[in-house]
């Protein structure tokens, strides 16, 4: 429909004056225009105009993407796709112009005036499919066809948005705030993941946009999305009101197995014919709204042309866009057909298969802008795996019902096993969600319910795992130095967090003090802190004397806290890790092991083998931030040096540890290198460089049989297996940076990953909650 502009001068975009706001979405605008310096009133010869936001800022990323729409729109030529005439991804605003086709699209042509006739659905089937022969012979995937991306004008319809087209050999860009389908009218494909997505997948779409053509409602219809998802991954259609000669090349095209569908060329001769209908065949009602279009296009141009005003254009009247869970009201003489045989209804306690349950989902936060994407799905993907049992058999819990630490948990290993992929281990209830705290946020842990993230100082905030909602927060307390955040120790129902005055507990749900317990007595100040068992390992350094350094040991058991023991230490302690009976402190960077029960020290290593930061697995302890390059490996108990993982390699993370011995690093000469070793052998298994990262990776990773690298505000995960042949087949997903904030000061922390989902603090108080890739 058309949308008079706001009063005013005449506004332009490179060389085309605006006429009338057409649509928009989530990331720009459409307007109807023509060229200033040639005013016309004849509809064929405007063009639509999409343009970026004004709200939003275009970063490099985006006009990368902007150009890869344009160079599919280019290359695709045909008569039924809407025609690239102009473009300019490096102006201010970039922007580009496509010909203008007068009429509805097929989703209002639908809603307004019904189901199209057979005759109608034939030609139209025929002139899409030879449209997107032409897409499939230029390499590009169309990806996103639906009802509103056909437009119908006077000699037939025509394909438009190529948006999210992606030609098949294109490195697979990260595009948060794009969601690859429309729900209803993706493929089974979709659902796996954009890299899934092939030349029939976009056949599939078709059939689904003809079954909606000729039936007035979608193939996948349901009144829950999440049926209409699991619907789609079966291939589960109803085409009961699809006319019966139809139905059967329609459901060609909806078959589950890509190879078992038509090509676009072959479903063109089953549907009528290579060639164009002379007069197409639109019904009556069709025939009203093109003249309704052209009528309004040829008034703006007029008034455009004599210099008048727009301001007072008539809308044409609303139309809401056909959706699988929400469909407008028809005219009375164009009801929907007779209602169908319904199908069954499935509870999410049923374990719906392969892709079904966490197959496609975005959350879009408008007030902080962050948005993830899924990009896999389905089973063996990196968002791990469904429920196991059959459909006969018991459903699995689809809840978290363990504290899920962060560091991966004892040791710090950075393995979160099959709880970081298993949807079972997702919090109820859970989808992608966004949240800046104003406390600030730099380590989170996860409980069933509870998503604790603590703040410099001893700050604490606590957020509704499910959903992101704010349930308490907590400032920081006491004004000593060196108080960056510390683990939040979450035991049963509280949690407690040290800052620079001590050790405060609080309520999980309610935040709720419940006890406290100052510093040691003297110039002590926290440097660092872990969880095992209940027990919270702190280290502290005296401010008054840099070569004295103190550990503790508080129990957190039965609602107090008590001093187990405390033991000095002769130089300056970094962060504890506590794992196999015993607690690791690197005294600058020289080992040192404690026993757990008693803090007597049982073991010390040599500054010739420095260990900055330690993981802790089984027999043996790993070393990160050496200098040099490569991981150290001792031995748990001595403290001797083993061997050494990836030498030379210039590690910039802590390594992970998986429990069946595999270690991965990221690192190398611009820090993009991904590396996984075997921990008994030292045998490099293999390493990958992903270039495409904007900047260096910094943590790594396991969960389940992925490995998970982080950069500054992205994610990819690879197969513990092995990389992908390509590049490009690596997932991503990453945040896109509010407005008013620093690209480069926004930076992921640590974090918790949980049932094939992330929870992760950024710099500047945003914690965000989305999808593994």
């Amino acid at each position: 429909m058309l949308e008079a502009l706001p009063a005013g001068p005449p506004r332009l975009v490179g060389p085309y004056r605006l006429l009338a706001r057409l649509g928009a979405g989530g990331m720009g605008e459409v307007h109807l225009a023509c060229r200033a310096d040639e005013p016309t009133a004849d509809p064929y010869r405007m063009v639509a105009v999409k343009t970026v936001r004004a709200d939003l800022e275009v970063d490099g990323d985006f006009r990368t993407r902007f150009r890869r729409e344009i160079t599919a729109a280019r290359t695709v030529r045909s008569p039924y796709a809407a025609r690239l005439v102009d473009a300019d991804a490096d102006a201010a605003s970039p922007w580009l112009a496509t010909e203008y086709v007068p009429g509805p699209s097929l989703a209002e042509a639908v809603v307004r005036s019904g189901a199209l006739p057979v005759a109608a659905v034939r030609a139209l089937g025929a002139t899409l499919a030879r449209a997107l022969d032409a897409v499939h012979g230029a390499k590009v995937l169309h990806r996103d066809l639906k009802p509103a991306n056909v437009l119908l004008g006077a000699d037939g319809p025509k394909l438009i948005d190529f948006g999210i087209a992606q030609a098949f050999e294109a490195t697979a860009l990260t595009s948060t705030g794009l969601v690859v389908g429309s729900p209803g009218f993706m493929s089974p494909e979709h659902l796996v993941g954009s890299r899934a997505v092939v030349p029939a997948s976009d056949v599939f779409c078709l059939g689904a946009v003809l079954a909606f053509a000729a039936s007035g409602r979608g193939p996948f219809h349901d009144d829950e999305m999440a049926a209409v998802i699991y619907r789609i991954s079966r291939a589960d259609a109803e085409l009961d009101g699809v006319p019966a000669e139809l139905r059967e090349v329609v459901a060609r095209c909806l078959r589950l197995d890509p190879a078992e569908r038509p090509s676009a060329e072959e479903l063109a001769g089953l549907l009528g014919g290579l060639g164009a209908p002379e007069v197409f065949p639109w019904p009556g009602g069709v025939l009203s709204l093109l003249a309704e279009y052209g009528e309004a296009a040829r008034r703006v141009g007029e008034e455009a042309a004599s210099g008048a005003g727009v301001a007072d254009l008539p809308t044409l009247a609303p139309v809401v866009p056909y959706s699988p869970t929400a469909v407008g009201q028809r005219p009375a003489e164009a009801a929907a057909p007779e209602p169908r045989r319904r199908p069954r209804r499935r509870p999410w306690g049923r374990p719906w298969g392969r892709i079904a349950a966490i197959a496609v989902a975005v959350a879009v936060v408008g007030t902080a802008g962050i948005v993830f994407l899924d990009r896999e799905g389905g089973q063996g993907g990196a968002a791990g795996p469904g429920p196991s049992a059959s459909a006969s058999g018991p459903a699995a819990p689809r809840t978290l019902s363990q504290v899920v630490l962060p560091y991966g948990g004892e040791g710090h290993t950075g393995d979160y096993g099959t709880v970081g992929t298993g949807r079972a281990s997702r919090p109820a209830g859970w989808s992608p969600w966004v949240r800046r705290l104003d406390e600030g946020a730099g380590i989170c842990a996860l409980s069933p319910e509870v998503l604790v993230c603590s703040g410099p100082g001893g700050a604490v905030s606590a957020l509704a795992a499910a959903d992101g909602r704010l349930l308490w927060s907590k400032p920081g307390r006491g004004a000593a130095p060196r108080t960056a955040p510390q683990y939040p120790a979450v035991v049963g129902d509280l949690v407690a967090v040290t800052g620079g005055d001590g050790v405060t507990a609080y309520g999980l749900k309610d935040g709720a003090e419940r006890f406290r317990r100052p510093v040691p007595e003297g110039h002590w100040a926290v440097k660092g802190t872990d969880l095992d068992d209940g027990v919270l390992y702190s280290t502290y350094v005296d401010l008054a004397d840099d070569t004295r350094g103190l550990v503790t040991a508080v129990g957190l058991g039965g609602g107090t806290a008590r001093e187990l023991w405390r033991s000095e230490l002769d130089g300056i302690p970094e962060q504890p890790v506590a794992a196999g009976g015993r607690v690791f402190v690197p005294i600058g960077v020289t080992p040192v092991a404690l026993d757990a029960r008693t803090g007597k020290e049982t073991a010390r290593g040599t500054a010739d083998v420095p260990c900055g930061r330690i993981v802790a697995h089984g027999e043996f302890v790993l070393c990160s931030a050496v200098q040099d390059g490569g991981v150290p490996v001792l031995d748990a108990r001595t403290l001797r040096l083993e061997r050494t993982l990836g030498e030379g390699l210039a590690i910039t993370g802590d390594p992970a540890v998986r429990k069946d011995g595999a270690v991965a690093v990221v690192g190398g000469a611009t820090g993009h290198t991904v590396a996984v070793f075997d921990l008994e052998s030292g045998r490099e298994r293999w390493r990958t460089d992903v270039m495409f990262f904007r900047a260096p990776l910094s943590r790594v990773s396991f969960a389940g049989d992925q490995v998970v690298a982080r950069g500054r505000h992205e994610i990819h995960s690879l197969p513990v297996s092995g990389p992908p042949a390509r590049a490009e087949d690596i997932a991503v997903f990453s945040a896109d940076v509010p407005k008013g904030l620093d690209d480069g000061a926004l930076t992921a922390a640590d974090g918790v990953v949980a049932g094939g989902a992330a929870f992760l603090p950024f710099s500047e108080g945003l914690v965000a909650s989305g999808y593994l890739p």
